[in-house]
């Protein structure tokens, strides 16, 4: 197997780590929805107000310094205890500072900021922020606030187990379609799509 191939071959796993993060902050807003659709958009200061509330830079941070750490796990163990040569710790090195200067610049909270609130003004009613501030500064709000990332860790990861224990089942259903394109290609004359010539 090339260095590429097991370089890279962690690293989905590792982004839908921190999508599922990040995605906690979506499934907090949430929370609390009510109020009319039609109503004047929020105000930039009461979404800056419930941003703070759940914390939301802070968890931003956090996830940009897991999904560096995880990437580094991920090489590594894509090695598989195998120590590189010279030219491979090189190409790793520059891609794990290349990636992480990457990650560090999208997540920065400079650029994520606007775009959370430009998505908040055009999601809710001022109501409905303001309900989720005051929900959010309660002490269950708060606690919320805390748990969430967990909530959302471990069902991404009961998930990953649910999809381990299918994908046997899986790979039967391409096998068992993939033998059906086969079969039809050969009686019509043309190699199935995928076919090595």
């Amino acid at each position: 197997m090339r260095l590429n191939d097991t370089l890279f071959s962690h690293l989905p796993t590792t982004a839908r780590r921190g999508s599922f993060r990040i995605a906690s902050l979506a499934a907090m807003a949430w929370l609390g929805l009510a109020g009319s659709a039609w109503s004047a958009p929020p105000t930039v200061a009461s979404i800056e107000a419930l941003l703070a509330a759940t914390k939301s830079e802070a968890l931003i941070a956090k996830t940009g310094a897991d999904l560096e750490r995880n990437m580094r796990d991920a090489v590594q163990a894509s090695l598989q205890g195998r120590k590189p040569s010279e030219r491979e710790q090189q190409v790793i090195d520059k891609m794990t500072r290349e990636s992480a200067a990457l990650i560090r610049q999208e997540l920065n909270w400079s650029h994520m900021r606007p775009m959370m609130v430009q998505i908040y003004q055009s999601t809710f009613t001022q109501e409905e922020v303001d309900g989720q501030t005051a929900f959010y500064r309660t002490p269950v709000g708060m606690a919320v606030v805390e748990k969430m990332p967990a909530v959302m860790q471990a069902t991404m990861a009961a998930t990953q187990q649910s999809m381990a224990r299918l994908m046997p089942q899986l790979q039967a259903i391409a096998k068992k379609h993939m033998a059906e394109a086969q079969a039809a290609s050969a009686a019509a004359g043309t190699p199935p799509a995928g076919a090595k010539p």
